[in-house]
C-alpha cells in the first residue's frame, strides 16, 4: 500500500471543488460511505481537517453484521490479510496471584460469549471477530477510496461553515487550510458529516446533542506486554467496581513472546488527577500493576494513551436539508461492547444505498429520511440500551455472584441450548443493520 503522504498529494493536486457528494471527515465512516457510493458511479469529495489519518488508541473489533457489509464491498479479504481474527470474548474477575511464581495470572471468567464454534479455524464471514486497529484500517480505507478514481481526500482543510443547503442548489461550504489559512468553496448535491462525536457540520446546521455523560474518564493504552498464558477467549472485560475495563489483542498473540494489546481502563470520577497526570507512565504503570497478568516486576511498554469522556447521545434527526450525519456525528455511546465504530460503519452502508438509490435509480429523497428515521431506531432501541448495560454489568456486579445474579451471565455460564445463543445473537444481525431497500418500500 502506498504511504499516505503519497496519497495525500495525489488527492489533493485536483483544482476541481465540486462533487456528487461532500464528506466532512475522512476517518472510517467518511472513507467508508465514499467508497460504496464510487462503486456505485458517485463522484465524492472529501474534506478533513487532520493532515493524515489518526493513531489515536479507539476501536479495533468488527462483528459479523460489519462484515457481511465489507465482504460485499470486496474489503474483507483485505482487513483479514492486515489482520487477524478472534473466536469471541469473555468476562473475567481480575487477575489474581500466582501460586506457583511470581506474577499474576488471568482472572477467573464469569461468562464466554462466542462469536463461531469453539475449534473453528477458517472463520467464515460473519463468524468471529475480525481484529484491526481503527487507524490501520482507515489507512486502507483512504487507499482504497482513492483507488476507485471517484474520490478526492482533501486533507488540512478545516470546515467552516454552510454556505448554502436547498434542495434546488445543494450544498456549499466553506473550508480553510490549516497550513495556510486560504479558505476555499466544496460544493455537491448532498453534504455528510461524518466528522465525529464534535462534529462541526452538525454545530452549522443548529443541531443539538442530547444524551447523557458518564461520570468515568477512560484511559486507553496500547501496551507490549509478554504472552505467558494463553486466555483462548482473548478481549476480556475485567469486572471491578471502579478501575473496571476492557482488554484487547492489537496483534495476533504468541505464546512467549511480546505482542501489542490494549488496555481500556476507566478512571473513578473520584480521581481529581489532571489529565497530564493521568496519561503519566507512573500512574498508568500503577494501575497494571493490578490490572494485567504476567510476570513481576511488570513488562510493559506503553506505546500510545489518550483520555476521554465516554457519553450516550444522539442527534435528534440525521438529515436537515441536503446534509446528513452518520457515525459519531450522529451518535455516540461508550465503548464496552465495541458498538460505537461499528454502528458508525452500519450507518455508512444506510446512507450510501439510499443516496445511490435517489442519485443512480430516481427515487425519491424521502428515502433519506427514512435513512435517518432507522438508524435513530436501531440507536434507540438496541445500540444505546445494549452498550449502556454492557457497560453497567462490568462495574455493577460483583464477579463471584454475576453469573447467579444477571439473566444474561446466567444463560452464557451455564452451557446454553443453540437456540439461547441464537436468540442472544439476533439483534445483531437483523437489527443493528439497515436494509435499506425494505425500510423504503415503495419510496
Amino acid at each position: 500500500m502506498a504511504a499516505i503522504d503519497t496519497l495525500r498529494s495525489d488527492a489533493t493536486s485536483a483544482n476541481d471543488n465540486h462533487a456528487t457528494v461532500l464528506i466532512i471527515g475522512a476517518g472510517v465512516v467518511g472513507c467508508l460511505t465514499a467508497i460504496k457510493l464510487a462503486q456505485a458511479g458517485i463522484d465524492v469529495q472529501i474534506v478533513e481537517r487532520l493532515l493524515e489519518t489518526s493513531e489515536a488508541p479507539r476501536a479495533c473489533g468488527y462483528f459479523g453484521a460489519v462484515q457481511g457489509f465489507l465482504d460485499e464491498l470486496g474489503l474483507y479479504t483485505l482487513i483479514r490479510d492486515q489482520g487477524f481474527m478472534t473466536r469471541g470474548l469473555c468476562w473475567r474477575g481480575l487477575p489474581k496471584d500466582n501460586d506457583s511464581k511470581d506474577g499474576k495470572r488471568f482472572g477467573d471468567i464469569v461468562a464466554v460469549q462466542p462469536l463461531c464454534a469453539p475449534d473453528d479455524t477458517s472463520f467464515p464471514v460473519g463468524s468471529g471477530l475480525l481484529n484491526l486497529t481503527q487507524g490501520q484500517l482507515n489507512k486502507l480505507f483512504v487507499h482504497q477510496a482513492l483507488q476507485t478514481g471517484r474520490v478526492r481526500v482533501n486533507f488540512g482543510a478545516e470546515f467552516v461553515s454552510i454556505l448554502e443547503n436547498s434542495e434546488e442548489n445543494g450544498v456549499t461550504v466553506l473550508a480553510r487550510d490549516v497550513d495556510t489559512g486560504v479558505e476555499r468553496q466544496y460544493r455537491g448535491k448532498y453534504c455528510i458529516g461524518a466528522d465525529g462525536a464534535h462534529s462541526n457540520l452538525r454545530k452549522a446546521l443548529g443541531l443539538p446533542f442530547p444524551g447523557h455523560q458518564w461520570p468515568e474518564r477512560l484511559l486507553a493504552t496500547n501496551v507490549r506486554v509478554p504472552n505467558v498464558e494463553d486466555p483462548v477467549w482473548h478481549t476480556y472485560y475485567y469486572m471491578a467496581e471502579k478501575y473496571w475495563g476492557v482488554a484487547t489483542p492489537l496483534e495476533e498473540p504468541v505464546l512467549g513472546e511480546k505482542t501489542l494489546w490494549r488496555y481500556a481502563i476507566a478512571v473513578p470520577p473520584e480521581v481529581t488527577k489532571a489529565d497530564d497526570e493521568l496519561l503519566s507512565d507512573e500512574y498508568i504503570l500503577g494501575i497494571y500493576e493490578s490490572r494485567l497478568p504476567g510476570p513481576r516486576p511488570l513488562q510493559a511498554q506503553i506505546e500510545a494513551r489518550v483520555l476521554y469522556r465516554i457519553h450516550q447521545r444522539l442527534a435528534p434527526t440525521l438529515r436537515k436539508g441536503n446534509c446528513l450525519l452518520a457515525g459519531d456525528a450522529a451518535h455516540v455511546c461508550n465503548p464496552v461492547g465495541a458498538l460505537g465504530l461499528n454502528s458508525g460503519m452500519l450507518d455508512a452502508d444506510a446512507l450510501a444505498e439510499a443516496l445511490v438509490m435517489v442519485l443512480r435509480e430516481g427515487r425519491s429523497d424521502k428515502v433519506l429520511d427514512v435513512y435517518s428515521d432507522e438508524r435513530r431506531k436501531v440507536f434507540q432501541f438496541f445500540v444505546d440500551p445494549t452498550s449502556s448495560q454492557n457497560k453497567m454489568r462490568v462495574h455493577s456486579h460483583p464477579p463471584e455472584t454475576a453469573a447467579q445474579d444477571d439473566w444474561y451471565f446466567r444463560i452464557l455460564a451455564n452451557n446454553p441450548t443453540k437456540k439461547q445463543m441464537l436468540d442472544l445473537m439476533k439483534p445483531y444481525f437483523e437489527t443493528w443493520r439497515t436494509n435499506m431497500r425494505k425500510a423504503a418500500g415503495e419510496l
